[in-house]
Parts: structure tokens; C-alpha cells; sequence
């Protein structure tokens, strides 16, 4: 499954992450300004999306289900070996983090954010090593 576009998602992960930690610094006060929180928020979505599109590109190219969500395609994985269960329910949790970031920013709470970027995040570099490694 090393396609092209397998490639490109999760480059594309990467780099958003990196931005992440590059604005955030290691410094939680970084999420007072309002500036790099929405620098942060923006490229975490970037991330999640790509990961998103990942699983999507992965169920739909080697015909492994029709997922009725975003959340089903990690669901699919899972059951594929594709991803193992810890990294199913983070990716959805994550998944779930992104919703409630984009659709209301006036409802994130800085203590989820901080703990996505500080612990969350790296769960969207070991899913791109999974399927990379699942499918060598």
C-alpha cells in the first residue's frame, strides 16, 4: 500500500505537525495569543483531515468496506490489521477534537488543546508509521 498518495497524506500529516510544534514551542502560554492558537487549531485540522483522507483513500482503494463515517474508515482499519485498537479509539478521539476545534472555536478549551498538541498529535505520526509498516 506504499502508493503515491499513501505518501503524500502522510507527508502532508507531518508537516502540519511540525508547524504545530514549531508555533507552539513547548510553551502553553503560546495558546494565549490568539494568533498562533489559531495557527495551532488550523494546522491540527490539517493533520486530522489528512489522516482522514488517509483512511478513506486506504478503505476505498483496496476495497476493504464502505465506512458510513469519517470515524468508520479507522473502525475498517482496525479490522483489516491495518491500524491496532489503541490507535483506532485515539484516532477517532482525535477525530472528534477536530469537530468540536473547527465548528466552534469559542468552545475550545485550552486544556484540550494543550494536551492534543503535547500528547495527541504524535498518534497521527504513529498512524502513518502503522500503515506504512502494515503494508511494506
Amino acid at each position: 500500500m506504499k502508493d503515491e498518495i499513501i505518501v503524500r497524506k502522510i507527508n502532508s500529516m507531518e508537516r502540519s505537525i511540525q508547524k504545530v510544534y514549531t508555533v507552539y514551542d513547548d510553551n502553553p502560554n503560546q495558546l494565549l495569543d490568539n494568533i498562533k492558537q489559531d495557527s495551532i487549531v488550523l494546522n491540527i485540522h490539517r493533520a486530522c483531515k489528512a489522516a482522514i483522507d488517509l483512511s478513506i483513500h486506504i478503505v476505498a482503494e483496496y476495497n476493504l468496506g464502505v465506512p458510513q463515517s469519517y470515524r468508520d474508515s479507522f473502525d475498517i482499519l482496525y479490522e483489516r490489521g491495518i491500524i491496532d485498537h489503541s490507535l483506532k479509539l485515539k484516532m477517532k478521539n482525535i477525530e472528534e477534537f477536530r469537530h468540536v476545534a473547527v465548528g466552534d472555536s469559542r468552545k475550545l478549551n485550552l486544556n484540550a488543546l494543550k494536551r492534543t498538541i503535547e500528547q495527541d498529535l504524535k498518534d497521527l505520526s504513529i498512524l502513518g508509521k502503522q500503515i506504512i509498516k502494515t503494508n511494506a
